[in-house]
């Protein structure tokens, strides 16, 4: 038990000092590609989701279903979800080398199945840089209100 809770303070430390390195630079480039995905779920640009969901990645519903890319691809390139606008407020993002975790609330609004609706969805998104570009492996957001 010792050690695991040694271990465990061990990389809590080491997360926080990661953390502590995340440059304007990292800021920037996460924030434009979180931009950039939001614009392609608007357009429907398929392509752009492609590349951007890795292949083991995995999408943890607001209803607790998990979607594999493919299934959330689906959704947008069939025009089942139709999105009008994804507008985010601030978001926090902390950078651990390869890895990115994106924290934030979204307001979105759009047709879903056929039905027009408006909410806001705290989610979290993990990225990680491959090949020199980032790549969503894990969001997971949560129905909230305006606050």
């Amino acid at each position: 038990m010792r050690t695991r809770l040694t271990f465990v303070l061990f990389a809590m430390a080491a997360s926080s000092a990661a953390a502590a390195q995340t440059t304007d630079k990292d800021r920037a480039d996460v924030t434009q590609v979180e931009d950039a995905w939001r614009k392609a779920r608007i357009d429907g640009d398929v392509g752009f989701l492609d590349r951007f969901y890795a292949k083991e990645g995995r999408i943890q519903a607001m209803d607790g279903k998990v979607k594999t890319r493919e299934e959330d691809i689906a959704l947008f390139a069939t025009g089942k979800i139709k999105p009008k606008f994804i507008d985010h407020g601030p978001l926090d993002i902390a950078v651990y080398g390869e890895t990115a975790v994106v924290t934030g609330v979204d307001h979105l609004g759009g047709t879903a199945f056929g039905h027009y609706g408006e909410m806001y969805l705290r989610f979290t998104d993990v990225l990680v840089k491959r090949d020199g570009r980032w790549q969503l492996v894990v969001q997971q957001a949560t129905s909230t209100t305006n606050d």
